[in-house]
């Protein structure tokens, strides 16, 4: 924690920093964070006093603004950059209720990137578990045919990733905390039935 009050005392601009994942440090919003073990572009995505929707012109009211936006940015194909003739349905769903809430949206037309609520920091950080499934997958899912509590069990790239806050400025500032090989490395605190936490610290990066 003193490395990051140190970095934000050291800025003397409105301008983000590069933070490299594995280091330790928590990006804050406008930060880029650079991970040289995936090819995914950084994206910052944070506007001067509102976020942006990822460029798809869309309202966003049944998912939460953080699992949405990670799953957004995680996903492999961004609706918004295919040409009109390309582009598919878009999904934004809500499955069950509670602690065993799912979100779901599009990620192409064969898959669908899943999402939950994991914990929060107020006012620093909210964190969310994301995955990666088939559309026969999450149509089981729909049907009821595979239990909620297992989504992730299923689930191909898990992903727990953290999206920065800031007072009065909605950013979406996304960045990776840890990678799962597979559903039993998650944390028993993390998975669908779970409540979310409510944190009095950063969660340790271990990605690296």
């Amino acid at each position: 924690m003193a490395a990051d009050e140190k970095r934000r005392g050291d800025r003397d601009s409105e301008f983000g920093e590069a933070v490299v994942a594995g280091s330790g440090e928590r990006p804050e919003p406008g930060d880029i964070v650079i991970d040289p073990d995936t090819n995914i572009a950084p994206e910052p995505l944070v506007g001067d006093d509102a976020s942006t929707p990822l460029e798809e012109e869309e309202p966003e009211g049944n998912i939460p603004p953080c699992p949405l936006w990670a799953m957004k940015a995680r996903r492999h194909t961004q609706w918004h950059l295919l040409a009109s003739s390309e582009r598919h349905a878009r999904l934004r769903l809500v499955l069950g209720g509670g602690n065993e809430t799912l979100y779901v949206i599009d990620d192409g037309r064969h898959h669908a990137t899943i999402g939950r609520r994991v914990a929060s920091l107020p006012g620093v950080c909210e964190y969310c578990l994301i995955g990666r499934v088939s559309r026969e997958q999450l149509a089981a899912l729909q049907d009821g045919l595979s239990p909620l509590r297992s989504a992730f069990d299923q689930a191909a790239e898990l992903t727990l990733c953290g999206v920065a806050e800031e007072e009065d400025v909605a950013s979406s500032n996304i960045f990776d905390v840890a990678r799962y090989n597979s559903a039993d490395e998650i944390p028993i605190d993390y998975r669908p039935g779970s409540p979310a936490l409510r944190l009095s610290d950063d969660l340790e990066i271990t990605v690296d």
